[in-house]
């Protein structure tokens, strides 16, 4: 049970409910019919540019300095960061493939490319989320205080949406 990182934990949320979408859009990208794949292909994307990846920004500006402060470290989630790097090329990566898909107007031509992206991203991004909820959550909730806490999905949220909106 949280004592106080329950509403960090809760902006969040939408990090791991999203995930679904890049589990969806691997097996449609495989099976067809076609519009099915490009339209889960394009939520999957709408996913990834909209909250994934504007999350992991949020995060290398509030998450990390808080758990390096609780620490007393210095870069002590850098491997974590390693991570977010690793989604944004792959994020690049599938941005470049479903663009050629819809050029081409045939996703499931491009079936043997989009389902190792689709299904790579989302195992990375759930093994991350995994290891911050098994790890980080519950060190910051014994160590930080409630308005700090709510300082943190504050700054998170705005790094975030400033981030998504360009």
């Amino acid at each position: 049970m949280d004592r106080v990182i329950g509403p960090y934990r809760e902006w969040r949320a939408s990090l791991r409910s999203g995930l679904q979408w890049l589990a969806k859009a691997g097996a449609a990208a495989g099976q067809g019919p076609d519009d099915t794949a490009r339209a889960a292909l394009a939520e999957a994307l709408r996913y990834v540019e909209g909250t994934l990846l504007p999350a992991s920004l949020a995060e290398e500006f509030t998450l990390f300095p808080a758990v390096d402060g609780v620490l007393g470290l210095t870069g002590s989630c850098g491997v974590l960061e390693q991570q977010h790097e690793a989604m944004r090329q792959m994020a690049g990566d599938l941005r470049q493939v479903a663009a050629a898909a819809e050029k081409d107007g045939d996703t499931l031509a491009y079936a043997r490319y989009l389902q190792p992206l689709l299904f790579g991203l989302y195992g990375l991004a759930r093994a991350h989320l995994d290891a911050e909820d098994a790890v980080f959550l519950p060190l910051l909730d014994e160590h930080l205080s409630e308005s700090q806490v709510n300082v943190l999905v504050e700054n998170s949220e705005r790094v975030a949406s400033a981030k998504a909106a360009g």
